[in-house]
């Protein structure tokens, strides 16, 4: 199971979400609500978010990308703000194709993904990798 998905879907307290829900649309959205994924994304994701950034988050793909941004940044051990949906393979000396491996290794079992080998070299962005979540 897709971990970040049900860690957020357990915030909103709703049965499930797709990368495309948005997440202020769900039912009985709040400011508590808005808090405790500001508070998931900060302690379980290690991906601190600032409220201004936050108000810019659509959906939960939106959501994701931090999170994983965040851990992509950690794997590669660059700052994250040097990383964004759009970063790809190659583009930053340090995303060479042992940490792209590394990347698919590490977030399998850290998100609940699969990556089925044959779409590994396809993927080719954050936001590949993100679009890729197979549960």
């Amino acid at each position: 199971m897709n971990k970040f998905l049900k860690s957020v879907a357990d915030v909103l307290e709703v049965g499930s979400v797709t990368l495309d829900t948005p997440f202020r649309e769900t039912e009985g959205w709040c400011s508590l609500k808005a808090f405790g994924l500001l508070v998931m994304l900060e302690n379980d994701w290690g991906a601190p978010t600032g409220i201004d950034r936050f108000m810019e988050l659509k959906t939960v793909r939106d959501l994701c990308r931090e999170a994983f941004i965040a851990f992509a940044a950690g794997v590669l051990k660059v700052p994250r703000e040097s990383l964004s949906g759009e970063t790809a393979c190659g583009s930053i000396p340090e995303w060479d194709s042992v940490n792209h491996l590394r990347l698919v290794m590490e977030a399998e079992p850290k998100f609940g993904v699969s990556y089925p080998l044959e779409t590994i070299p396809g993927l080719k962005t954050v936001d590949d990798f993100i679009s890729a979540f197979l549960v």
